[in-house]
């Protein structure tokens, strides 16, 4: 329809009158535009799965400590995520809460150790360099899972002074939060 008037206004009033005329003859049919929704693919659910899990520390490809396996690459989006202190402050928070993917909050742990080794704040005895090794061991790995229990233990074992068994299996994550406070993971960086 607003076609339509742009039409007359162009033509004048005997332009306009010829057109009008034109509309309603019966030899004129009208122009309807049928529009139809937008389609989306459908979701197939078993494509889910047939994606390839993300490398972890068990898998050959892991290779910590290589400047080309998947370990750098994991350990750089880690670095740049937590870049700062007030990223690194949230995830020591979210640990304490139980909520934090696993994945990351031990990646920090590994890069935290490997900085305390590197820079000479690890403890004479090296027991977080020690940790670090016994990740890349992958042993605390369990069939391509994180042992977070067993992690939270070595690192409870570690603390000036160890957490109880229910804090163990009540918050994992909360046992490695405080091995990251006790290296200066949030004022210290990656």
């Amino acid at each position: 329809m607003l076609r339509f008037a742009c039409t007359l206004l162009t033509l004048g009033a005997a332009g306009a009158a010829r057109a009008a005329s034109l509309l309603h003859h019966p030899s004129v049919a009208p122009v309807i535009r049928v529009r139809h929704a937008p389609t989306m693919e459908m979701y197939d659910p078993a494509a889910f799965f047939e994606e390839e899990p993300p490398k972890t520390w068990a898998s050959p490809e892991w290779r910590w400590g290589s400047a080309d396996g998947e370990a750098h690459n994991a350990a750089m989006r880690v670095r740049d995520e937590l870049s700062k202190p007030h990223r690194r402050s949230a995830l020591v928070t979210y640990a304490k809460m139980n909520a934090v993917d696993f994945f990351d909050l031990k990646m920090a742990l590994a890069l935290s150790c490997q900085r305390a080794r590197n820079l000479g704040y690890d403890e004479a005895d090296g027991r977080w360099e020690a940790l670090m090794e016994e990740m890349a061991a992958c042993e605390y790995e369990s069939e391509g899972m994180i042992d977070q229990r067993k992690l939270a233990a070595a690192v409870s074992q570690r603390l000036p002074t160890p957490v109880d068994d229910a804090a163990l299996v009540e918050s994992p994550a909360g046992v490695i939060a405080q091995g990251l406070e006790h290296l200066g993971f949030v004022e210290k960086g990656l």
